[in-house]
């Protein structure tokens, strides 16, 4: 049944044309059920749409039922967008830097039928103070700060000006105050909950992940810091800015990373990553086809990482083995390595974004290897060479079963236990019936439940896996500090 229900999703994304077998009254519910469990239930309506135009039919009820919630989720999409960027608007007016994650941050990834169809949920932002003019937005530039009113009397109030981090987490209770809010927001070690939306949860990032290894946490942390002011100047044609195509790779990774030793993935988040990559793969080529008639630019104003230079990163941060997982799974549900696949023509490009400074004509990397630099300086022309060895590359892609967009080996072993886990939890372990008394018995019990949880990843990941009991412990007191 489950190959199945992955071809009916590659359907979906345009992978493949039908299905392998044909389909039964029966397993229409059970199609919908899967793509429920997965927070797909959007882009499964497309499969259907689809096999409907070929003679394949739904039961009417299950149709119906299915049409109702895909456009739902399309009018949510739209909502979503207008309400980031009326966020932005409003925290750049205040004194932030803003930057659109995960969810909404990654409709232009997708394909443009399938853009308005990803189930979305709340929106993520991360900030950063705006920096002095001509300056850097690092959240962490001391020069970086921002005015909050302060209520110190009755009738007087006084403007206090806070840095960094602690801006950003005084800013939000300023406006819960302003809103009449009398609970203190919750408040993590990377993000505070804001006041919501027309009913839309928003959480603000002042970091943007972390690790629970305090080696990899300092690396992630710095890395992430050098490369928030790019990214809140991505500027994108619906008013709001998302991670560059490069950053969003390592971002998502350490996303699906976090969530896979919490609580759980979803193929909703695989997908996502999935069009994340294919974006990424088609500015490289674009890059690449630049640099041989002797420029560099994207057009866009962002740099580009080679798959040797995102992999480098990502090891850095001890997600090396967790990323060959991720792309065997990817190859296995979408059907990323086939004949299909070809990324210069049909895979899913980002729409132009805006900039703040136009287009870049000329920018260069800081993390190009050093043969590029070799042949940035020499302008090499286009040849017939080069095409060769390029296509002689793929081919080789091909017969590996190892897709050009792919930044590493596939790990059949890791890759099999991530899709199990994600098979039986669905979207972030929702529908995870393992040791349930235990997850919603308190906190003593969710923390018996979330140690055996992580044991499970010891003999995968024992350095993230050993760190996590002492990471919660440190972050119960840093939240205590800093409610």
């Amino acid at each position: 049944m489950e190959q199945l229900f992955f071809e009916f999703i590659q359907v979906a994304m345009g992978n493949r044309m039908s299905l392998s077998c044909g389909i039964k009254d029966a397993d229409w519910q059970r199609l919908f059920e899967f793509c429920k469990k997965q927070a797909l239930i959007g882009v499964g309506f497309t499969a259907l749409e689809h096999l409907h135009t070929m003679g394949v039919e739904c039961p009417l009820d299950i149709g119906v039922k299915w049409m109702a919630m895909a456009l739902n989720i399309e009018r949510q999409n739209d909502k979503r967008n207008q309400q980031c960027a009326e966020l932005t608007r409003r925290y750049k007016h205040d004194g932030l830097s803003t930057c659109i994650l995960k969810g909404q941050g990654n409709l232009l990834n997708y394909p443009e039928h399938l853009r308005k169809r990803r189930q979305c949920g709340d929106i993520d932002v991360w900030t950063a103070p705006l920096p002095p003019s001509g300056g850097c937005c690092n959240s962490t530039d001391k020069d970086a700060g921002i005015a909050i009113a302060v209520q110190t009397g009755k009738n007087k109030v006084e403007y206090v000006e806070y840095h960094g981090h602690k801006a950003i987490r005084e800013y939000v209770r300023m406006l819960h105050r302003l809103e009449g809010n009398k609970e203190k927001p919750v408040v993590r070690y990377h993000h505070i909950e804001a006041p919501k939306i027309d009913g839309t949860e928003v959480e603000v990032h002042f970091r943007l992940c972390y690790a629970h290894s305090p080696l990899k946490n300092r690396r992630m942390q710095r890395w992430f810091n050098d490369h928030a002011d790019v990214c809140m100047k991505n500027k994108t044609h619906m008013g709001f800015a998302v991670p560059t195509a490069s950053v969003n790779v390592v971002y998502q990774m350490c996303h699906l990373f976090s969530h896979y030793f919490d609580e759980g993935l979803g193929l909703r988040q695989l997908m996502d990553y999935y069009f994340a990559l294919r974006v990424w793969h088609n500015d490289v080529m674009e890059c690449k086809d630049l640099q041989s008639q002797g420029m560099w630019s994207e057009g866009l104003g962002t740099p580009v990482m080679s798959p040797s230079q995102v992999m480098d990163v990502i090891r850095s941060f001890g997600m090396g083995k967790f990323a060959g997982a991720v792309m065997w799974v990817l190859n296995e549900v979408f059907g990323g390595a086939n004949e299909n696949d070809n990324e210069n023509e049909n895979g899913p490009r980002r729409t132009r974004r805006e900039t703040d400074g136009g287009p870049q004509a000329d920018f260069v990397g800081e993390h190009e290897s050093s043969e590029f630099k070799r042949n940035l300086n020499g302008c090499p022309q286009a040849d017939d060479g080069g095409e060769r060895e390029l296509s002689q590359i793929n081919r080789e892609l091909k017969e590996n079963n190892f897709a050009p967009w792919m930044i590493c080996e596939p790990n059949e072993k890791e890759g099999k236990r991530l899709l199990e886990e994600i098979m039986k939890g669905g979207n972030f372990g929702q529908y995870d019936t393992r040791d349930a008394a235990l997850k919603k018995g308190g906190m003593v019990k969710h923390g018996i439940w979330k140690l055996k949880r992580v044991m499970r990843l010891v003999s995968s990941y024992p350095e993230e896996a050993l760190w996590e009991p002492v990471f919660r412990v440190c972050h119960l007191f840093w939240r205590i500090a800093h409610r």
